[in-house]
């Protein structure tokens, strides 16, 4: 009989087996970078893969491995790796220039399109990273309102600034875990100043009834609520149409901002066309920038008007000597050329069949879990109950990050990339069969680590369905 712990080390000796260069440049790497990486998302025991090459939905390891790609750099490249059209945009605007410390047209035609797809995108400015979006959308909200206090949702994600490092998540044996529903908010890093946690306040996801009565009781100093449509490292869950009407509605009442950070959701839309909720200012950045480092915010002509160097009051002061850099914009340009409708719609529909795949494979292997997401964006959750804000996917992570580590590796034995967290992404590259494989890998998997869970995890054994046959 194979006992559980036999299974654990034969999926681990099988990952160090074939990742073997891996290995030797981790062990490099921690001569010159703390944990061997500059990212403490993809860093994970006993050591990540490293990459040297990528193609379309595919990349390639040192070792020579190559690997389906359903990460997407965690939903930046929604092209995936070496799209012609992108590569010949870089080329072109690399031989004109990088930043030329100016502004150029490249900015212009870039903007033109952010407009075209996001009519509440008025007006907009650029920065380097969806962190510095998210940075400068708080800071205008705070300079248009005159007010500094930030409501943000518990469990919402959005970068690494001060003021996104609250009631966001905390690293704990590796793994991340949300903190409980409680208002009061948690410093989640060393290094926030503790009167960070003065200005800011967080409200559980898809809850009505707190946001009414937090935004009641704090009307007066709440420059602006800033919320993920789709939570990000929260675990995929999608934002409740009425929560965020609510919220459209409540900012308006009390005259403040409401943020979308829409990083993330604009490859699915983005978010708030489909649903007809006009935010006051928008973030963007990943997809945007075409596989390079870009950041957008903007929003209501009004709003924006305090960046403006001719306006009769002082400007807010917004440097950046790479914002709005003309090969970013150049990538980007091309990157948005060539993600219409028709891909949206098609990567969407693929999320939805990738979804359903993994369901069907989790209730023929009789272990309890849940797929969601929105769009191309998907997660898997281990184990039952409701699934609708952070707290709900913290109990489901909860004493379960080893076998979410094994799933993981083991999916890497078989060639598929994923999120060490969990999160999917689709790129354009990515076919039905890609999609069709992953799913039948998962059910592999599944049943590999049944005798595994059965041992450790015995709450997750339900009934097999026999409607679970086939992927």
């Amino acid at each position: 009989m194979v006992t559980s712990e036999r299974i654990a080390q034969k999926i681990v000796d099988e990952y160090e087996d074939r990742t073997s260069a891996s290995r030797s440049a981790f062990l490099k790497a921690q001569d010159h970078m703390p944990g061997g990486d500059t990212r403490t998302m993809t860093s994970y025991w006993p050591y990540p893969v490293y990459f040297d090459k990528g193609q379309e939905n595919t990349v390639r390891d040192l070792d020579g491995n190559w690997y389906t790609d359903f990460l997407a750099n965690y939903g930046a490249l929604v092209h995936g790796h070496n799209h012609p059209a992108l590569i010949e945009a870089v080329h072109e605007q690399i031989e004109k220039g990088t930043a030329p410390g100016g502004p150029t047209l490249v900015q212009i035609e870039h903007a033109r399109r952010m407009r075209e797809r996001v009519p509440s995108l008025e007006k907009l400015r650029y920065c380097n990273s969806g962190t510095e979006a998210t940075m400068w959308a708080i800071r205008t909200a705070r300079a248009f309102t005159g007010r500094d206090l930030v409501i943000k949702i518990h469990g919402g994600y959005h970068g690494t600034h001060d003021w996104s490092q609250i009631s966001a998540f905390v690293v704990a044996g590796g793994e991340f875990e949300q903190y409980d529903r409680a208002l009061d908010p948690v410093q989640v890093s060393p290094g926030v100043p503790e009167s960070v946690l003065n200005s800011v306040l967080s409200i559980p996801y898809n809850d009505t009834a707190t946001a009414r009565r937090v935004l009641g009781d704090y009307a007066e100093r709440v420059a602006a609520v800033i919320v993920e449509p789709v939570l990000g490292v929260g675990g995929g869950i999608p934002a409740e149409l009425d929560f965020m009407r609510t919220l459209r509605d409540l900012t308006d009442g009390i005259g403040s901002l409401i943020i979308f950070d829409e990083c993330a959701t604009f490859r699915v839309g983005p978010w708030q066309l489909k649903h007809d909720v006009r935010p006051d200012l928008t973030t963007f950045s990943k997809i945007v920038g075409g596989g390079l480092p870009i950041g957008v915010f903007g929003g209501r002509s009004d709003v924006m008007k305090i960046f403006d160097p001719l306006s009769e009051s002082e400007p807010v002061f917004h440097a950046s000597a790479f914002g709005g850099n003309s090969l970013s914009l150049a990538s980007g340009i091309a990157a948005l050329d060539n993600f219409g409708s028709d891909e949206i719609e098609r990567l969407n529909e693929l999320g939805s069949a990738l979804r359903a795949g993994l369901d069907r494979m989790a209730a023929r292997e009789g272990i309890a879990g849940d797929a969601v997401g929105f769009g191309s964006i998907s997660y898997f959750h281990f184990g039952s109950g409701r699934l609708d804000n952070a707290a709900d996917t913290a109990a489901r992570r909860a004493n379960r990050a080893t076998l979410r580590g094994l799933m993981h590796l083991e999916l890497l034995n078989k060639g598929f990339l994923l999120g060490r967290h969990g999160i999917i992404c689709l790129s354009t590259p990515t076919s039905n069969e890609a999609v069709s494989d992953l799913t039948s890998a998962f059910g592999e998997v599944l049943c590999k680590l049944r005798p595994y869970i059965a041992h450790h995890h015995p709450d997750l054994l339900v009934e097999p369905s026999v409607h679970g046959e086939s992927a």
